[in-house]
């Protein structure tokens, strides 16, 4: 029988999913960040390769986002 050891970083780690800019919840909780400095409870978001910090990924991958939605609009 394994005993799993639980830590104050399990709960940081565990509950962390990959950004989506087409979330509403994911950017409520960047607009959080973004308004008051610090993360509602904990940051919810994994950091991604190649950013070094997850603001700026967060802020690149909306960014890149928009301008597919605005190139597709304009394809269309």
């Amino acid at each position: 029988m394994q005993v799993q050891h639980w830590t104050k970083l399990n709960d940081y780690t565990n509950n962390r999913r990959k950004f989506n800019p087409a979330n509403a919840d994911d950017l409520k909780a960047l607009g959080f960040f973004k308004k008051h400095g610090h993360w509602e409870n904990s940051c919810p978001f994994h950091l991604e390769w190649p950013f070094q910090d997850i603001v700026t990924m967060c802020q690149s991958k909306y960014t890149d986002y928009m301008l597919s939605k605005l190139a597709n609009k304009k394809a269309a």
